[in-house]
């Protein structure tokens, strides 16, 4: 009888060493997600799975507590006063626990699953704040060797989001990333996406316009049509709209610097501070300059 009581509650006790807290014991935000399948889940399950899409820059324990607080400030900003909100309208990042499993392994998921919640618990109920408000925490990838400011890009001036020095960011494996095209593959990739352009023209014509003072672009064209750097991204599935374009052997050399948007945090940075020893207030201070992390109840 023993032998068997032990069979039947050892499964349970290996979950609980593995899987940390069992899922009574998780702390609740008190906002309910329902997501696209109607399941009911809620809010600070849902920064977890927030901050999972986007672990392979983040390593280091400092480095994902910032990370955390960053996707519970965006979803505390996107849910509002509501207590009841749907998953696709807040227009948010996610991957499910089972995708994450799916995607990594049972081994690799577990570990991944244990890092999450330690890091959820530590920081439970913190956000960003400028003043009385949730800021806008933007980030991106990598950076260009420093973040950019909201004026730069947008034209419109927010205090906490300034261009930094982010140098480490060009030590990533994705801080430049090259395309080469023949001006044929060019054209055909400009008429899959509604513009006709010949072949010649994408070799003599083809010029970046204006951009800003670190290399976003804002305008290419040819004497037929005229792209914005964000239009370009897309149909030619860059990194970031900082780019230039050179002909290279009588081929198009699209070179793409860094990765998003280059605005607010940058994930491989913030993991690099992490790895000199910031703490992850410092993290968040010194991209987002003049925000306070509070507690929320």
């Amino acid at each position: 009888m023993v032998i068997l009581s032990l069979s039947i509650i050892l499964p349970g006790i290996i979950t609980i060493f593995f899987m940390g807290k069992t899922a009574g014991d998780q702390k609740k935000m008190g906002i309910n997600v329902t997501m696209k399948n109607g399941e009911s889940i809620d809010g600070e399950q849902f920064v977890i799975g927030m901050a999972a899409s986007e672990l392979s820059y983040i390593k280091e324990e400092e480095a994902l507590k910032a990370w955390m607080i960053v996707c519970r400030t965006n979803f505390l900003k996107a849910a509002g006063n509501d207590k009841e909100v749907k998953a696709e309208e807040l227009a948010l990042d996610y991957i499910s626990q089972e995708e994450l499993e799916r995607n990594n392994g049972r081994k690799a998921w577990l570990e991944l699953h244990n890092r999450l919640e330690e890091a959820s618990e530590e920081t439970f109920g913190q956000a960003l704040f400028y003043g009385d408000a949730y800021i806008d925490a933007l980030y991106h990838q990598v950076s260009v060797g420093k973040t950019v400011s909201s004026k730069e890009i947008y034209s419109v001036d927010v205090p906490y989001l300034i261009s930094v020095d982010s140098s480490q960011d060009v030590e990533s494996e994705e801080y430049m990333d090259v395309k080469m095209l023949s001006y044929k593959e060019c054209a055909q990739k400009l008429k899959e996406n509604g513009y006709k352009e010949s072949e010649d023209a994408c070799k003599n014509q083809l010029k970046i316009n204006k951009q800003t003072d670190n290399g976003f672009v804002e305008e290419v064209t040819t004497e037929s049509n005229q792209w914005t750097g964000e239009e370009w991204k897309e149909i030619f599935g860059l990194n970031s709209t900082n780019f230039y374009l050179e002909d290279y052997g009588n081929q198009l050399r699209i070179v793409a610097i860094g990765k998003g948007h280059g605005m607010g945090m940058s994930l491989y940075g913030a993991n690099a501070l992490a790895q000199k020893d910031l703490n992850a207030k410092m993290i968040l201070s010194y991209y987002y300059p003049g925000t306070e992390i509070r507690k929320v109840t």
